[in-house]
């Protein structure tokens, strides 16, 4: 299995550091490991202006990747070695092997905000993933299906990727008709929006 790596952008390190599994075991091939995030919560308004995209479009093929963060930015939060000695630092890096994560291609069908076009093929990616037989889950993220249809409000990740924002806040899956259902109501502003209520948001 091939595995690429992919450095995330700083505003989702806070994200995607907190995820953890139990360091005291070591799980076997068909294990699943559930990862902690701490994603920030988005309204209607808020997922609008954040997001560096918004797109319907399809899911065409994933593969394993990695993320591991950028040593950048002035404080504790965005920066995990700021303060530290060089030796520390040095020991923080060589230790950090990154989250399992995957890489999603999708093809852009209508863009509503962004600097994409319609046709474009863009990579999402997304935290979990397997390794190595184990399958690492995040509660709040769920991820993208093949061949299916979203509407997705995305932000850029480093390296020219996007991420889904809020975990799956940001993810609405096609239900015909021009309309999608968040698939997660738990964490999703809208629990149904249609392609005119989301041009109407994005002007």
């Amino acid at each position: 299995m091939r595995t690429i790596r992919f450095v995330i952008a700083t505003v989702a390190i806070a994200v995607l550091a907190s995820c953890a599994a139990n360091p005291s075991t070591t799980p076997g091939a068909g294990a699943t490991v559930e990862l902690m995030a701490d994603y920030p919560p988005f309204d209607a308004g808020s997922l609008t202006q954040s997001a560096d995209l918004i797109i319907e479009g399809t899911a065409l093929s994933s593969e394993p990747t990695v993320l591991t963060p950028r040593y950048e930015g002035d404080t504790a939060q965005e920066n995990p070695i700021l303060g530290l000695s060089e030796e520390e630092q040095k020991r923080v890096i060589a230790d950090d092997e990154g989250v399992p994560a995957t890489a999603v291609t999708f093809r852009v069908d209508t863009v509503h905000k962004g600097a994409v076009g319609v046709g474009q093929e863009i990579v999402i990616l997304q935290t979990g993933g397997v390794v190595d037989g184990v399958t690492y889950k995040v509660r709040e993220e769920d991820p993208l299906k093949t061949q299916e249809s979203y509407l997705i409000f995305a932000g850029k990740s480093h390296d020219g990727a996007f991420y889904i924002l809020g975990g799956s806040a940001g993810t609405y899956i096609s239900t015909g008709d021009d309309t999608f259902s968040a698939v997660n109501p738990d964490t999703a502003p809208f629990s149904e929006i249609d392609s005119a209520e989301v041009a109407n948001l994005a002007d």
